[in-house]
């Protein structure tokens, strides 16, 4: 059975689940948060196909950006024609916004790099696991990510129940506890710089 998307090498729907599983599992052990990113390629204009299949170049430069600025840790694969999975682990609801605005700036980026009839527009939702009842599926996971565009949402307990957090996408909220969390967390292996 094959565990690769062809036209990336990355890690496919099924062998993305199957990892995103053993990272929750180890979560819920060790009393940490894990965080799975869902990142679509939304594209309008003249250019695009009629079926419905997104632009190669897009697809590539979406997997590079992943594969090469992330941390080794991370996973990451392809989980459709459209759209990329993401599991950061032991890594906070705080921090993931971090990341997701980092995410979003390189893609920004790309968007406006990206000449022709075609407007491309990149959506990065995002679900964070939090080890209180025990572990959840990757796909309940994923599911959460993909509907949840606007802020952060939180995946706890047994059955994947899924409670909507108030707030926008603005900025993470660094009040004390969120400090003192950071201090203990391994992440941001300083992905690159904006500047870099």
């Amino acid at each position: 059975m094959t565990t690769r998307d062809d036209q990336t090498g990355l890690m496919n729907f099924g062998a993305f689940a199957f990892v995103v599983d053993h990272v929750v599992k180890r979560a819920s052990r060790s009393g940490e948060c894990a965080t799975v990113l869902s990142i679509r390629i939304e594209e309008h204009g003249a250019e695009r196909r009629g079926s419905g299949a997104p632009d190669p170049a897009a697809v590539y430069q979406v997997a590079r950006m992943l594969r090469t600025e992330l941390r080794g840790e991370d996973v990451v694969a392809r989980v459709g024609d459209r759209e990329f999975g993401v599991a950061l682990p032991d890594t906070d609801a705080e921090h993931a916004e971090v990341v997701v605005g980092w995410i979003g700036d390189k893609l920004a980026g790309q968007a406006a790099a990206k000449g022709g009839g075609t407007a491309r527009a990149y959506v990065v939702g995002r679900a964070t696991f939090e080890p209180t009842h025990g572990p959840v599926p990757a796909e309940a996971l994923l599911e959460a990510a993909r509907s949840s565009v606007e802020g952060p949402s939180h995946v706890a307990g047994r059955e994947g129940r899924q409670a909507r957090e108030g707030g926008g996408a603005g900025e993470p909220s660094w009040g004390e506890g969120a400090s003192r969390r950071s201090t203990s967390r391994r992440h941001l292996r300083p992905l690159r710089t904006r500047d870099a």
